[in-house]
């Protein structure tokens, strides 16, 4: 829950994010790098990675499309209280300025606090663990991996 459409159009990834956080969410991305800023509201990180009219967002800006896989979330739950920790791999393809090919990988750790509402559970807070990024320019369709990898003296 509360992934979007993966191919860089916002669609109705906020109201998405309304189903799976409450109202005065705050989300922890800082461990991401300083465009996420202090720690923000669901409305306010949508806007970044996915950009205003004006101007493009992170994912938007950089990615044309991108995949978040999550793990089994490991959840304890307190009366009408609860905390998750869920493993997400995430894969992103865009182009470079000068247009070759290339991915971003991360590994990363949601660690959630969850609260029992009226419509069910809804994350209230949610920090972001980063473990590691990783850039990785790609082939182009029709090259081929001979002579650009070194042989094996």
């Amino acid at each position: 829950a509360g992934q979007d459409d993966h191919q860089g159009e916002q669609g109705g990834t906020v109201e998405d994010w309304g189903k799976v956080f409450t109202p005065d969410a705050v989300l922890d991305y800082t461990q991401a790098g300083p465009a996420f800023g202090e720690k923000v509201s669901y409305h306010q990180l949508a806007e970044i990675m996915r950009g205003a009219a004006e101007r493009p967002g992170l994912m938007s800006g950089s990615f044309h499309k991108w995949q978040h896989m999550l793990g089994l979330p490991l959840v304890e739950i307190e009366g009408d209280t609860a905390r998750a920790r869920t493993d997400l791999l995430a894969t992103h393809s865009g182009r470079t300025n000068v247009g070759t090919p290339w991915h971003l990988f991360d590994g990363c750790i949601f660690h959630d606090d969850l609260v029992r509402t009226d419509q069910g559970w809804r994350i209230r807070y949610r920090r972001l663990e980063v473990h590691y990024v990783e850039i990785i320019e790609t082939l182009q369709p029709g090259k081929k991996l001979e002579g650009l990898i070194g042989q094996a003296e």
